[in-house]
């Protein structure tokens, strides 16, 4: 199932992006089946780098079971409100995430998913779509579409760590 929505705030409008809802879940989820040349213990290794680069701090990795093939975790990340006539950004939520990557030879699973707001409670951002909530406001697009750009920028860097580093000419 997919969703788009468009708004339009201070005389601009936003598309924001499509979003997969898990159809069991009903949850935004990003997941794929990558082919990746190497066995499960290199394709580990360089799961365990890529995080050791992404992450400020590894405690944002809770799992790390390389007999299983499994590294997993969370993260945040801040969505701005749109920048006023100041270009001040101002942030108005931290989204939350959990990430696994499954590994196997010759190839990785990786699910994103269970994004939520920092509040007590958690606040699904799921709850974000539902345009006939009464407190449904049109900016929620605007922090859908960041929300996107930074995943996809999130799954190319983890997609890039996965693959093979490439071997400097060191014949001189």
């Amino acid at each position: 199932m997919y969703f788009s929505f468009t708004a339009i705030s201070q005389q601009t409008s936003v598309t924001a992006p499509k979003y997969k809802i898990d159809t069991v879940s009903k949850k935004i989820t990003y997941t794929e089946v990558i082919d990746q040349a190497g066995t499960k213990d290199t394709l580990y290794n360089r799961a365990i780098h890529w995080c050791g680069i992404y992450f400020k701090n590894l405690n944002n990795v809770t799992v790390m079971d390389k007999p299983s093939g499994k590294v997993s975790g969370h993260y945040s990340f801040k969505v701005f409100d749109k920048p006023g006539k100041d270009s001040i950004k101002v942030p108005v939520a931290t989204v939350n995430f959990n990430f696994s990557i499954d590994i196997k030879d010759n190839k990785y699973r990786y699910k994103i998913t269970d994004f939520s707001k920092s509040s007590t409670p958690a606040f699904p951002i799921e709850h974000w779509i539902d345009k006939t909530d009464a407190a449904y406001n049109p900016a929620w697009d605007y922090y859908f579409a960041q929300v996107e750009k930074y995943m996809q920028g999130f799954i190319k860097s983890m997609k890039k760590g996965m693959k093979e580093a490439v071997k400097a000419n060191d014949n001189w």
